[in-house]
């Protein structure tokens, strides 16, 4: 997701306050600080374009449903070699697919060493990334386009796939976008923990809140 820095302190007990241009309008709102020993009044915010489209999902859909993610792990292309190693030809640009998740809104789409030429029809250059705020100078990760859906809009997606005799083929796909579905749930909404009792022993379900209580800060979630 975009993030702003600022060069203004951000202390504990300050974020969640607006941040406000020079102009007076409200760009996003202030969320945390960098610690470190050799940075100073160094703070970040959450542009206001993020905040928009949370509010704009909760009125869609009643409840916050998170933004879409294509389920993918991908690498540049910025080798020559490798490019013409996948059939790619001088002026094809794009990045390589280098797995799939198996419950990612692509998994009937895409498949490892597929490569991705386009996103809704711009562009993706071999370094990964798009054109930003429509300047040809200003570039950020593609992954940026991703984050401006939201979860059951489709998007189309431009892709080279290798096939026999290491002939490459164009295909075009369109994916309805949605969040990952995780074994292990992120969140419990808001409810109690449910929990059995038998036989001395209390079973209850692995989640990731519960995870956090039982390890702390030992705990990490990716």
């Amino acid at each position: 997701l975009l993030g702003v820095q600022i060069d203004a302190p951000i202390n504990s007990g300050n974020s969640g306050g607006p941040a406000f241009s020079s102009q007076g309008e409200c760009v996003g709102v202030a969320f945390q600080s960098l610690k470190a020993e050799d940075a100073e009044n160094i703070g970040y915010v959450i542009p206001a374009a993020v905040v928009e489209h949370f509010l704009t999902d909760v009125d869609r859909n009643g409840k916050y449903t998170g933004f879409p993610a294509l389920g993918i792990e991908w690498q540049r292309l910025e080798s020559p070699f490798l490019r013409e190693s996948l059939g790619m030809k001088p002026k094809q640009k794009g990045v390589l697919v280098r797995r799939v998740e198996p419950t990612g809104a692509c998994a009937e789409y895409l498949q490892a060493g597929d490569v991705i030429m386009s996103f809704d029809g711009v562009h993706v250059a071999n370094d990964g990334t798009v054109p930003f705020r429509k300047k040809e100078h200003e570039r950020i990760s593609f992954s940026y386009l991703i984050s401006c859906k939201y979860n059951g809009e489709t998007a189309r997606l431009e892709v080279l796939r290798s096939g026999e005799g290491g002939r490459a083929r164009k295909l075009t796909v369109d994916v309805s976008l949605g969040g990952l579905v995780r074994p292990v749930p992120v969140h419990i909404k808001g409810q109690l923990p449910s929990y059995f009792i038998v036989g001395g022993l209390v079973f209850t379900r692995v989640t990731v809140p519960y995870l956090r209580s039982e390890y702390g800060k030992e705990y990490e979630y990716d």
